[in-house]
């Protein structure tokens, strides 16, 4: 497994059930509780607080001295599709945002052309005399707007659709 952050990369192996950079050296990571690590060298403790994991993009985000450090996790089949050029082939492809219920578009916060991030709110969808966020399960580009403010539409409509 590799450990990336910034320009470092580690690779770390598996010796007596914990990953560690080189089994000779003397260096244990031990989890302490559920969102902390300590990173035990010859000389002295590292504390380390997870402060967040993205499954989906194998990223980790902890925090140490008052840093936050991204990290970024290549498994071994990670490796092994990068070598066959098939490194998203475990990535989902979304081309479109759908509907999830019936409802009136109320307002579009996007436009063909806008990239938008995972999480960014598209348009404003009333139903039940509620009005829901309608946002992006991914980083893209808008293509196309598949609606206008004011029109009604049918759940499973397609909304927005992606580069």
């Amino acid at each position: 497994m590799k450990v990336s952050s910034q320009n470092n990369q580690v690779e770390l192996v598996k010796h007596n059930n914990i990953y560690v950079s080189d089994p000779t050296k003397g260096i244990e990571i031990v989890q302490r509780d559920a969102e902390t690590l300590w990173i035990i060298t010859p000389n002295k403790v590292h504390t380390f607080r997870c402060l967040h994991i993205d499954r989906a993009t194998k990223e980790i985000t902890l925090l140490h001295n008052g840093n936050k450090h991204t990290l970024k996790i290549s498994e071994p089949i990670d490796e092994i599709l990068a070598s066959m050029g098939l490194q998203d082939a475990l990535t989902p492809k979304i081309d479109w945002v759908k509907a999830p219920m019936p409802g009136l578009v109320l307002d579009i916060k996007v436009q063909p052309g806008d990239a938008i991030k995972k999480g960014d709110t598209l348009l404003i969808l009333e139903a039940m005399k509620m009005e829901n966020a309608i946002k992006s399960p991914i980083d893209a580009t808008i293509k196309s707007v598949e609606v206008a403010p004011q029109q009604a539409v049918d759940k499973n409509a397609i909304l927005v659709h992606f580069q």
